[in-house]
């Protein structure tokens, strides 16, 4: 039987891709510690999303420019033209923090380990420095080894711990800050 290679591609999404993200995110936040996954989510996967406010949320912080409080943008690693990982960056809620941004990443289960969470990382990096960022800042649960092993090598450091930063499903979860200097 001949493989199957998808078309695959990492780019910055807009306001076609919304309901696509938006469904990733959902089926992202619904494997998050599950089924042998390490927690991702400061949330239960238990949990429902709200789909209308988190496409009126993405919506509304892609309109925004970057440099300005509460820009954000995403790129999406698309598979056959559906999303199937992403990587957010935000900008900060006040003047004073945005040389700044904040990054979140998410890809589903079945194409992790197959090296797109560092291409996304690269792209995303590469296209900060194009904007004139300083530093890009990011959360990760200590318990993750993997996502922390991946910002490890790309030269993110550790900053700080927050100790039982989240309770989810009764767990106590410590969050690393973790940052890297463009």
């Amino acid at each position: 039987m001949p493989r199957y290679d998808p078309v695959v591609s990492i780019e910055l999404l807009g306001d076609d891709a919304i309901d696509p993200l938006c469904d990733h995110l959902v089926r992202n936040a619904l494997e998050s510690g599950r089924d042998g996954d390490p927690l991702a989510r400061a949330r239960s996967a238990d949990e429902p999303i709200d789909l209308p406010e988190l496409r009126a949320r993405v919506a509304a912080g892609w309109r925004v420019t970057v440099g300005e409080i509460g820009w954000e943008r995403c790129f999406g690693l698309r598979l056959d033209g559906d999303v199937r990982g992403h990587l957010d960056l935000r900008g900060g809620t006040i003047a004073s923090e945005l040389h700044r941004a904040r990054l979140g990443i998410g890809i589903e289960r079945p194409w992790r380990r197959d090296g797109w969470g560092r291409r996304m990382m690269l792209r995303a990096i590469d296209w900060a420095r194009e904007q004139g960022l300083a530093w890009i800042d990011l959360g990760v649960f200590a318990e993750n080894q993997p996502a922390r092993a991946l910002y490890t090598s790309l030269g993110f450091t550790v900053a700080g711990q927050r100790e039982d930063r989240y309770r989810v499903d009764g767990r106590s979860i410590d969050e690393l800050a973790m940052t890297l200097r463009l």
